[in-house]
C-alpha cells in the first residue's frame, strides 16, 4: 500500500463537506467530541501525520500528503454537502450560537427562552488563528457588574455599550460602530481591550482606526462614547 493510500485510508475516520465558495473541511471526533478543520489548514494536517506515523512508525512526504489532499478536497466538493462555517458566531432556526473556542469545542445556544451549553451544535465553526476561548457563562449574573470595570462619563454612555456588545453578538449583519473619545490617558484603549474580551477575545485585542480615503462618506452610524 503506497503512502496516500494509507492516508487515504486514515482519512475514512472523517466526514468531509465543503463551504459555499468550496473549501472542503473534516469533521473529526477527538476524545469525543466533533472538532471541525479546513483540510488545508496546519490542525488536520497535523492530525493526518500524526495517524500516518502511528501506522507507520514513519512520517509521509510532502508528495504524498498533497496527493491525499487534494483527493479528499475532490470528495469533500463533490460528494460532501455543503455547509455553512462561522467564526465565533451563528444563527440557525431562529438560535444563536456562540463559540466558547475552548479545547472541547463547546458553545453556547441563546433562545427566546434562555440558553445553555450545547456540546454537539447543529452549526459548524472554524478557529481562526488569533482566536481565543471564553469562560463558561453562569446564570444570575447582571449585566450591571460589567458597569464597575468601565471608565465611563455617564450611565448613558454604559447603555451604549450594552447596546453594541448585543449588536456585536448578532450572528449577521449590520453591525454598529464603536466610536470611544476622550483625553490622553483616559483609559481609551483599556476600554476597547476590555469590551472585545468580553465577546469576542483574541492575541490581537484591539488596532488602529483606518484613515477615511478622500471623498469617502460614512455611512454607518457611530455610538459615539465619552470616557472620563
Amino acid at each position: 500500500m503506497s503512502s496516500t493510500d494509507v492516508l487515504l485510508n486514515v482519512a475514512t475516520a472523517a466526514r468531509l463537506f465543503h463551504a459555499s465558495d468550496g473549501t472542503g473541511f473534516a469533521d473529526l471526533i477527538i476524545d469525543g467530541h466533533r472538532e471541525t478543520w479546513p483540510l488545508r489548514g496546519k490542525r488536520f494536517q497535523a492530525w493526518l501525520r500524526q495517524q500516518y506515523y502511528e501506522r507507520t512508525w514513519d512520517a509521509p512526504s510532502p508528495a504524498a500528503l498533497n496527493t491525499a489532499l487534494n483527493a479528499l478536497e475532490a470528495q469533500a466538493q463533490f460528494d460532501g454537502p455543503q455547509r455553512k462555517v462561522s467564526i465565533r458566531l451563528a444563527e440557525q432556526d431562529g438560535l444563536i450560537y456562540l463559540d466558547l473556542a475552548d479545547e472541547f469545542w463547546r458553545c453556547v445556544e441563546i433562545g427566546a427562552n434562555g440558553w445553555r451549553i450545547a456540546e454537539n451544535p447543529p452549526v459548524r465553526f472554524r478557529r481562526s488563528a488569533g482566536m481565543q476561548h471564553l469562560p463558561l457563562p453562569v446564570r444570575s449574573g447582571s449585566i450591571e457588574s460589567l458597569a464597575l470595570f468601565l471608565n465611563l462619563a455617564s450611565e448613558n454612555d454604559f447603555v451604549l455599550v450594552v447596546a453594541w456588545l448585543l449588536g456585536a453578538l448578532r450572528a449577521g449583519g449590520p453591525y454598529p460602530v464603536l466610536a470611544i473619545a476622550g483625553e490622553q490617558g483616559s483609559a481609551k484603549t483599556v476600554l476597547s481591550k476590555l469590551l472585545r474580551a468580553v465577546i469576542d477575545p483574541s492575541v490581537a485585542p484591539v488596532r488602529a482606526q483606518q484613515r477615511p480615503r478622500p471623498g469617502f462618506r460614512q455611512s454607518q452610524r457611530l455610538a459615539a462614547l465619552a470616557v472620563g
